[in-house]
């Protein structure tokens, strides 16, 4: 999926926990294509650096975990732009935690953060997108087909993620919506950096997933921001209800 040189002109954006990693290469990436794209996260100085990467980004400070956050930024889109056509809902939290050692307040800030937020953005920002007939992508994982110990309440959220843009695709198509979600492998980012692990840990982790991986090596967040662009065009206007897997193979 080649550039499609401003397919996305005039049209704008909302890519949660775009401060780093896949949120920020997906932010570039639609950037790229013409969008106006808003990056949201919880540190102001993580966000204004990548801000800084393109002039079509722009940021808010916001933890969308908290309702009053996502108000606030679903107001100040409607204010600036008075519209909103693409939502990416990348922010999210993977632990690895055996469920012996689970804390039920670390499945509530899961949960919260990988599922309540995305419900509550998409309940706050659906008359921006009934006006637009824009879409939803929900960014899932490839642990919602093929589930990984250790991780089973990220996996678990993964796949209600999975459930739910199945339902809101047939709910939503009458509105003009489409809503996908993009099933990510093993990719580089420093997703695993925010658990209690430590390096060495995280190291065993990957090569045990690597093993799992038929390509054998972790992907790039380009590729995911690849994917959630052409979602994002009109290239993809027959496509809702998708959950497309990029994976190296990991779920098959």
């Amino acid at each position: 999926m080649e550039s499609m040189m401003n397919s996305l002109s005039g049209k704008v954006a909302l890519v949660t926990g775009a401060g780093t990693g896949i949120g920020l290469s997906i932010a570039i990436r639609l950037a790229n294509e013409g969008a106006s794209v808003i990056i949201t996260g919880r540190n102001e100085a993580t966000l204004l650096h990548a801000a800084n990467q393109h002039g079509n980004i722009n940021y808010e400070v916001a933890d969308v975990g908290k309702t009053e956050d996502v108000s606030r930024l679903i107001k100040a889109i409607k204010g600036k732009y008075d519209r909103l056509d693409i939502i990416v809902n990348n922010a999210g939290m993977a632990p690895v935690t055996p469920i012996s050692q689970q804390t039920l307040s670390e499945f509530d800030a899961v949960i919260n953060i990988n599922l309540r937020a995305i419900v509550d953005l998409a309940i706050q920002g659906l008359p921006l997108l009934k006006k637009s007939k824009g879409n939803i992508i929900n960014i899932s994982s490839a642990v919602a087909n093929r589930p990984l110990a250790n991780m089973s309440i990220y996996c678990a959220s993964k796949a209600a993620l999975k459930t739910m843009t199945f339902v809101w695709a047939k709910e939503f198509a009458s509105d003009g919506i489409r809503v996908n979600s993009v099933a990510v492998g093993p990719i580089d980012t420093p997703i695993y950096d925010k658990t209690s692990l430590s390096p060495e840990e995280i190291q065993v982790h990957k090569d045990k997933v690597i093993q799992q991986v038929p390509l054998g090596r972790f992907g790039q967040p380009q590729d995911i921001a690849s994917v959630v662009a052409y979602l994002s065009s009109d290239e993809s206007s027959f496509i809702t209800g998708a959950d497309i897997a990029v994976d190296g193979g990991f779920s098959i």
